[in-house]
């Protein structure tokens, strides 16, 4: 089976996930907002299936947005069905009554 390797671009507010051989075959991508970061859309190649792909993506996600200080609205309906439906995403899973930073 192939590996697969993941990146964070954060000037291009997406994660990608690539074969050794650099072929795009999953991303998440996010739009920054004032009090979070809004996971819009989650793609995996139907090739991968079973690859885990867009969930290691989401992961990666949460843990980037853990580092960075920044909660996650996710609007992409993978993405919002896996942070809502499982615990390890409750702390940066960002819900309108989320308290606002005063930055």
């Amino acid at each position: 089976m192939t590996e697969i390797h993941y990146t964070y671009e954060p000037e291009a507010t997406r994660i990608i996930a690539a074969t050794e051989e650099g072929q795009a075959v999953g991303e998440i991508h996010y739009v920054v907002e004032k009090d979070y970061w809004n996971a819009d859309h989650t793609s995996a190649d139907p090739e991968y299936r079973g690859s885990n792909i867009a969930r290691n993506l989401v992961n990666m996600l949460a843990d980037t947005a853990r580092a960075e200080g920044v909660k996650i609205l996710p609007t992409c309906p993978y993405a919002k069905h896996v942070m809502e439906n499982d615990a390890a995403f409750a702390d940066v899973l960002f819900k309108h009554d989320t308290p606002r930073n005063s930055a």
